[in-house]
């Protein structure tokens, strides 16, 4: 059989600064779920996109927000490229800054 559509990709890489720790993330899951999963300690409170806890930059790559970012974060975090990590599903490898909490 032929395949003439390129297949989606099951899964992207998440490389989290500083550290250059990388998480992959599965389709379906936000970049919070799939970071928590690999052990990451990623500050989060709500995991529903209403706190803003979860927020860091996104550096490289692209991104599918699924709620609107503007009900959290300020002008001037989304012109800076900020996501909230819980309601961010990746189109692409990325590259993330955040700062983790401490162990």
């Amino acid at each position: 059989m032929f395949s003439f559509f390129k297949k989606k990709s099951t899964s992207y890489t998440a490389q989290i600064e500083p550290g250059g720790i990388e998480v992959k993330v599965q389709s379906g899951k936000n970049l919070l779920t799939a970071a928590l999963e690999a052990g990451i300690n990623w500050p989060y409170k709500c995991r529903v996109g209403s706190c803003g806890t979860c927020k860091c930059k996104i550096l490289e790559g692209k991104i599918s927000p699924e709620i609107d970012f503007g009900y959290v974060l300020d002008f001037n975090e989304l012109n800076d490229g900020y996501a909230l990590a819980c309601q961010t599903a990746l189109k692409t490898d990325i590259k993330v800054k955040v700062k983790l909490k401490d162990k």
